[in-house]
């Protein structure tokens, strides 16, 4: 008798060990959401004669609202409920906040001019983005604050905050945070792969293998290994008023975080990328001759709800 209660503890301890685990977002119809992201990025150019260190601090903090759900996928009204930029380059330092009410800095009065102007994501319950619309009207009465800008100023600087606050750096951010979560269920320590495209002040192709860590009480700990390959088809592309584009590229990546087991919305991320390639700058009256020289791309990003 004492054989068989033992032999049927071990039985029921094993099949709790294997029972998998199915990961696959939950949320509620009108419930709210919320990301914080802290994004430090420190790009390095060593062009011919001078290395530059660009380092920029990016916080946003997100609200994103069920507004519908169609089977396996969420339509999303998100807002951009708090936005802060640190930059140092060349010596020099600049701060935008949009929780800067005292001071009369333009451009955080600008910045806090793009909060709490819904737009819309589209994802399915996987965590895939697969739409973002209407993300231009964030940046509608932005310029309010700086009347006395030229329209090609304008237009620069919102490119520019397109770059740090737009459709791209949506998708980006949100798949950094989430990854793709598994069709199938999973054992702990079982991998599973996924595929994106990572768009920040480059373009290249994301390949990153996950396997759920660790069971917690309340949360899953899921950990990824990425490699980062060129996404470029050779054509040079406007950035600042010049045209640029990058080869060569090649990175790898790692991701921890935990989602929790109810909704698996995550609670906390921490993400770790770093890239290299070569930047070739086209020939133009504003630098004859072209330019061609390595770059290095460090990232780190953390995320927490």
């Amino acid at each position: 008798m004492k054989k068989i209660f033992t032999l049927s503890l071990l039985f029921t301890s094993l099949c709790g060990f294997a029972q998998k685990i199915t990961l696959s977002l939950n949320l509620k119809q009108d419930s709210t959401y919320y990301l914080t992201t802290n994004a430090n990025m420190t790009v390095i150019q060593d062009i011919p004669g001078q290395r530059q260190v660009i380092t920029t601090l990016l916080n946003a903090k997100v609200s994103h609202k069920v507004i519908a759900i169609r089977d396996s996928v969420y339509d999303m009204e998100v807002e951009y409920k708090k936005l802060a930029m640190h930059i140092e380059v060349g010596g020099k330092t600049m701060g935008f906040s949009s929780d800067d009410t005292v001071s009369s800095n333009p451009v955080s009065k600008m910045i806090a001019a793009m909060l709490n102007k819904p737009f819309s994501i589209t994802i399915t319950k996987s965590g895939k983005v697969l739409e973002v619309k209407n993300i231009d009207h964030i940046f509608d009465g932005m310029f309010k604050a700086m009347p006395q800008l030229t329209d090609a100023q304008k237009a620069q600087f919102k490119d520019q905050m397109q770059q740090s606050f737009g459709e791209k750096t949506i998708r980006t951010n949100f798949q950094d945070a989430f990854t793709i979560l598994p069709s199938q269920s999973v054992n702990v320590g079982e991998p599973w792969q996924s595929s994106s495209t990572l768009e920040t002040i480059l373009s290249c192709k994301t390949l990153t293998t996950y396997s759920v860590k660790e069971r917690q009480a309340n949360a899953y700990v899921i950990h990824g290994e990425t490699v980062m390959t060129a996404n470029d088809n050779g054509e040079y592309k406007p950035f600042n008023g010049i045209m640029m584009r990058y080869d060569h590229i090649s990175g790898t990546g790692t991701t921890e975080l935990k989602v929790d087991k109810a909704t698996c919305w995550v609670t906390e991320a921490t993400v770790i990328k770093n890239i290299k390639g070569i930047v070739s700058i086209q020939d133009s009256p504003t630098i004859p001759g072209g330019l061609t020289f390595p770059m290095s791309l460090a990232v780190d990003l953390t995320v927490t709800n």
